[in-house]
This record gives structure tokens, sequence and C-alpha cells, in this order.
């Protein structure tokens, strides 16, 4: 479960037995201020070891509350709503993860990876009904797994689609696949279609969706195209920042490319027996072509690998 959510429920925890612990005191029960106070004190000791203890298990976790017309209450939720949710959810992650592994996935085909990128449902959420998803790892991680950290880019991305400033829209489009947009739209269409409502817990992150909110995301993912093509361009390299992932290249025509570069090619400039800047190479690249909302198309470039270091 996110830590987020153990505080939060133990801070409630808290406030409720402080409330009993007044009134019993107030009408003179000694027996059950004594059991109150004891209470007490488990739960505000446990609270400060959860809030220090930073060598906490740091394997993925995400809690997704729903609202709106599927839900009722704190009772239940539509099985079938709830079912096509949590697969489209499971579905962004996937492509999210497969993504960062290997830079720009096919139009087609199965998406690697995806074992693992698989989450469990491991308990329902209190409050609005909600799910909690969990990484299954056998032993205690002492930094953040991968699939930690490709929830927090896929939070993020369901965030920012719905982000009221168009521009956060936007500058998420130059890093986003055409496989990833597709299911950012089939999850904002299925919570729009059923008049749902989301909210989002993942470490601090903590963010509710309202309808008008997942309508703007339904929208816009629905309105954005991105094209890709794969082209092997020849030019002279004048620029490589490893660390960032970024080259600079001018093409044979004179004009500068430039855009980020993926793992690979990083590691291929690395291993380079000599300095490759402002010498001649072949590279694979892919240019996305990205047309927003109300806004016209502009092209992203990606280097894929070098093909060759020198004339």
């Amino acid at each position: 479960m996110p830590k987020k959510l153990n505080i939060d429920s133990l801070s409630s925890e808290i406030t409720t037995v402080n409330d009993l612990l007044l009134s019993a005191r107030q009408s003179g029960d000694f027996v059950g201020e004594m059991q109150l106070e004891h209470r007490l004190n488990k739960l505000t000791k446990k609270l400060e070891k959860l809030k220090e203890n930073t060598f906490a298990d740091n394997s993925a976790s995400v809690a997704l509350f729903f609202g709106g017309q599927p839900v009722l209450g704190s009772k239940g939720i539509a099985a079938e709503f709830a079912g096509l949710a949590l697969e489209q959810f499971q579905n962004l992650i996937s492509k999210v993860f497969a993504t960062s592994e290997v830079g720009e996935l096919g139009k087609r085909g199965k998406v690697p990876f995806k074992a693992n990128s698989e989450l469990m449902v491991t308990g329902l959420a209190r409050g609005s009904f909600g799910f909690v998803l969990d990484e299954m790892s056998e032993q205690t991680q002492l930094e953040a797994s991968e699939l930690s950290h490709v929830i927090d880019k896929a939070t993020f991305l369901i965030r920012d689609t719905a982000a009221q400033d168009e521009a956060v829209f936007e500058a998420l489009l130059e890093d986003l696949d055409p496989r990833t947009l597709i299911a950012l739209k089939d999850l904002f269409s299925n919570l729009d279609t059923s008049k749902a409502t989301i909210r989002v817990v993942e470490k601090d992150m903590d963010f509710t969706l309202d309808g008008a909110a997942i309508h703007r995301a339904k929208i816009r993912t629905e309105a954005t195209s991105i094209e890709e093509e794969i082209h092997e361009i020849e030019g002279t390299l004048v620029g490589f920042l490893p660390e960032h992932r970024k080259f600079e290249l001018r093409d044979k025509s004179g004009n500068l490319i430039y855009g980020s570069a993926t793992k690979e090619a990083v590691e291929q400039f690395e291993k380079a027996t000599e300095t490759v800047i402002g010498k001649q190479c072949l590279i694979k690249a892919t240019i996305k072509t990205v047309a927003p909302l109300n806004r016209p198309p502009r092209e992203v470039v990606r280097l894929i690998e070098f093909l060759r270091f020198g004339e």
C-alpha cells in the first residue's frame, strides 16, 4: 500500500481516538481513558516509525479510487467498469515500462517486458471505492524499483493529460510513444463514457480528476496524433550529452538536427575508441510528428543507434 495512504489512515485513526479519549475524560470513564491512552500511544509510535523509516520496502505501489456513476459510495462498484479500468491502467503501465526499456515501440505486436510490469490487486482502499495495486517482490528493496519509477511516470501522464493548462499536456507529447497515447485515450474514454471520477495516490502524489478534467483529457487524447517513421541520416556529429541523452547532428544539406538518444546510443558513444564529435557518422533515428489539438504539427527526433562512426 502507498506510504501516504498508511500515514493518512493512521492520522485519521489517531484523531478518532483523541476524540474518544476527550469524551471519556469528560464523562469520568477512567477504565476507558486508560485503554484509549494505551491505544493512542501505540498508534502514535507506529505513525512516527512509519514517517521516519527511510528503509521501507520501495516496491511499486499505487491506489486507485473511483467515484461517480459506476460507484455506490464505499459499498460497491460496477464489476464491468472496474475490470476494464484496472485493465486499462495496467496496459498504460506496461506501455510506459516497455518504452523506458527499449525506447520506441512498434506500431503492432506484443509489448516487450510485459510480465515485468504486472501489478497485483492486494486490497481495497478505504473511503470511496478503490483498489490497492502492488508489485510482487520476494524481498524488500532498499532502493526504488524500476517499476516504481514507471508508475511515477504513468501517474504524471494521467495528471498532466488532464491539466487545465493545455501547455502542460503539450509538453509531455515530445516523449510520448504512440501506443502509450492510445492507452491514455482508452482509459480516459472509459472514465468519461462511464461518468466516473478517479483519485490516484502514489508515494507523495495524491490527485483527483473530476468529470470536467476527465472529459478534457479525453478530448485531447482523441484529437492528438503521433506518427513515427524510421530514417537513416548521415552527417557530422556536432554535440552529444550522454548524461542528458541529447545529441546534435548537421546533415549533408546543412540542416541542424537535435533530439534525444536511447540508452543503446549513449553506450555506443561512450565505448567509441576515439572522440567522434566533429566527425562523420551514420545514425538510425525515429522522426515523430506530433499534432496536438488546435496546434501546428512539430517534429521530434530520437537517436536509436549509431550505424557507423567515421567516414
